[in-house]
């Protein structure tokens, strides 16, 4: 009986230290969190912050410091022949949260023009621009291109309207996009959101200072 009465104590005693040294699972959930995406600081510059990144003053390299290695690097060329630099980190976790996250990063006209014409590859895009696969080695030297704009797309969907109204409070704009899908404008906050009742909301950042309302955009709730 003594034997058995010491090991049942030593098994306790395991327990309680196993379960005192082990972290919490439940931290990320309980702990205050300051990356999720209506969580918008705005600064009188017309600069933001969202996602723990400063647009307009945050780099690449600091991107990827909060977010991970990205996994792809590409330079796109508009119709206009205007150039922009997106990377997309894919599925990154924020605590309890998972996102797809793409970072758009300021280029001048010379430097983006001297990318693409070290593109090794160049193909057409969904949204008619052309995307420039750029070699690794020239990857490595855009850490310090500027963070100016961000997508946010959460990994659940079917979120609805009141839970948008609860943390982002009323749009200023709204514009119906088809019967399914209608995109909220913040424009201090240089976010547009879109709502999609069959897929997954879109969140898109840019810097307030350079936000512009579609010209189809209405101040007036749309119906449903």
């Amino acid at each position: 009986m003594r034997a058995f009465n010491g090991i049942l104590l030593a098994a306790v005693v395991t327990a309680l230290a196993l379960y005192f040294l082990m972290p919490d699972p439940r931290e990320d959930v309980t702990r205050q969190r300051t990356d999720l995406p209506w969580q918008v600081t705005t600064f009188p510059d017309g600069t933001s912050q969202v996602i723990d990144l400063h647009l307009g003053e945050d780099d690449l390299a600091r991107a990827v410091q909060k977010l991970g290695p990205y996994e792809e690097l590409a330079l796109f060329e508009g119709k206009d022949g205007h150039y922009s630099l997106e990377a997309w980190f894919g599925n990154v976790e924020f605590g309890p949260l998972k996102a797809k996250v793409t970072v758009s990063l300021a280029l001048g006209p010379a430097r983006a023009q001297a990318l693409a014409a070290q593109a090794v590859e160049r193909k057409p895009s969904p949204t008619g621009d052309w995307k420039l696969l750029l070699p690794s080695a020239v990857n490595a030297t855009l850490d310090d291109a500027l963070v100016v704009g961000l997508t946010y797309i959460p990994a659940y969907g079917g979120l609805d309207e009141a839970f948008f109204r609860e943390r982002l409070g009323e749009p200023d704009a709204w514009q119906r996009v088809d019967e399914n899908r209608v995109r909220w404008f913040y424009p201090d906050r240089g976010l547009s959101l879109l709502i999609d009742a069959d897929g997954k909301e879109v969140f898109e950042f840019v810097l307030p200072r350079q936000f512009e309302l579609p010209a189809d955009a209405v101040d007036v709730e749309p119906e449903g």
